[in-house]
C-alpha cells in the first residue's frame, strides 16, 4: 500500500472517495471492485490523518 504525500494528493483521494459513496449503497455486493477501492482509499486517509491532524487530548 502506498501512502498520501501531500495535501494535494489526501484533496484528490477524498474527492474520489465522495464520488465512490455516492456510487455505492449497502445493496452494492461486497466483492464489488468500487467498494474494494473505497476501503483501500479511506484506510490510506485514515493513515495520513493520523500523522497530519493528530487529535491531542
Amino acid at each position: 500500500m502506498s501512502y498520501i504525500k501531500t495535501e494535494k494528493e489526501y484533496a484528490a483521494i477524498m474527492a474520489r472517495i465522495d464520488q465512490l459513496f455516492f456510487e455505492t449503497n449497502e445493496e452494492t455486493p461486497s466483492d464489488d471492485p468500487r467498494l474494494k477501492e473505497l476501503d483501500m482509499l479511506s484506510a490510506l486517509v485514515e493513515e495520513y490523518e493520523k500523522e497530519v491532524y493528530p487529535i491531542r487530548l
